[in-house]
């Protein structure tokens, strides 16, 4: 079977601009869909990561570069395919454009290869079976409501049947912060995970110190306290702060991540589907971390493409600690299967239909951008 066709398609959904997190106010959501099709007319579907900035620059770079060198290639040969497109990044600018680029069209092969033989893509990486554990993410900043109010708000997942809730800090002086944890602890709490997440607003010094003033609320990771490239500043964080790191959600390449961990940096291998290589490097990823008997867990704030990549993946290792649900960017979650997101003892089930087990071939067919309804909490 070979790669006849490769199409992108823009996903776009505007936002209310009520909310934000340390770096942006969220006026507009967006994700990029890319569609391989077979010569025998069968599509696979994945995502890209396109955050921080208009995806016209990657849509460009997929269309002229990418697919000129993937067409009437063996769609089962994806190791080759990736060997190829690393090898032409070496001695260029796009290395980052080439992961997210080729992390969509991995996660699309995948879904082919599973729709082909009629099975879910867990089941051709292993099979390890377990359903994944989700936390419900966003605790974003929201002008003029109260710590007490954020809590009850964010505690109402717990008892939805979320057994972890992540929010946003580094957006706000050290003592608010403080205070928005410890009103949500109370609301949740002992037995419920709480995490952080920092989106590297902190220098050393100021995420010790906000580490060493949440740790008596029983934080369960302090997510990329400081910028993605200081291994050094992350591992004082996690050394003297009192709270495991994790990190770095929008890292890619065995290497970095070998590097992160051998620094002493992260506790939490985390990494995102749609850059960090699709299913043929999260698998391998997932075999770096646990030759440190560390865990992974799985980022998401996109649409429901990595959203059902991050359920096979969790179900085909053995190492995943959770998976995030962003409570706010759920980009054609409506378009899920009955069921597949369904909370069963704190945990989603395994997918079980073929491929992704989420049938979006309609959008494949067609061309455009696709602007889903204003909306945002």
């Amino acid at each position: 079977m070979k790669i006849s066709d490769l199409r992108t398609r823009v996903v776009t959904k505007a936002m209310d601009g009520r909310h934000r997190n340390p770096r942006f106010v969220w006026r507009e959501k967006q994700t990029l869909l890319v569609f391989v099709e077979s010569d025998t007319g069968l599509l696979g579907v994945g995502e890209a990561w396109c955050g921080g900035g208009r995806p016209d620059s990657l849509v460009a770079f997929i269309e002229q570069d990418v697919k000129p060198a993937l067409l009437h290639q063996d769609v089962d040969t994806v190791e080759a395919l990736w060997a190829a497109a690393l090898d032409r990044a070496l001695v260029s600018t796009r290395r980052s454009q080439t992961w997210a680029a080729m992390s969509a069209i991995d996660i699309a092969l995948w879904d082919l290869r599973g729709k082909r033989m009629g099975v879910p893509v867990w089941r051709l990486l292993g099979g390890h079976g377990s359903g994944p554990l989700p936390y419900a993410s966003g605790g974003l900043y929201v002008e003029g409501q109260t710590c007490e109010a954020f809590g009850e708000e964010y505690a109402a997942y717990a008892r939805a049947g979320f057994r972890g809730i992540k929010i946003k800090i580094g957006g706000a002086p050290l003592s608010i912060d403080v205070a928005r944890v410890e009103a949500l602890r109370k609301a949740l709490g002992p037995d419920i995970r709480l995490m952080v997440d920092g989106l590297s607003a902190f220098d050393v010094p100021r995420a010790i110190a906000l580490a060493k003033a949440i740790a008596p609320s029983g934080i369960y990771w302090f997510e990329q306290p400081v910028p993605i490239e200081d291994f050094e500043g992350a591992a004082k964080v996690q050394a003297l702060g009192g709270i495991p790191v994790a990190g770095n959600e929008s890292e890619y390449g065995l290497q970095t991540f070998r590097r992160l961990i051998e620094a002493g940096a992260i506790q939490f291998v985390q990494f995102d589907l749609s850059i960090g290589g699709g299913f043929t490097f999260g698998r391998k990823l997932a075999a770096l971390a646990e030759a440190f008997s560390l865990p992974i867990t799985l980022h998401h704030s996109a649409s429901i493409v990595l959203m059902a990549a991050n359920l096979h993946l969790a179900a085909a290792v053995s190492n995943c600690d959770s998976i995030e649900f962003h409570v706010l960017h759920q980009l054609l979650f409506e378009r899920a299967p009955a069921g597949f997101l369904e909370l069963v003892g704190g945990r989603f089930k395994a997918p079980e239909g073929p491929g992704l087990g989420v049938n979006l071939d309609d959008l494949g067919r067609e061309a455009g951008e696709i602007r889903l309804p204003a909306g945002g909490r």
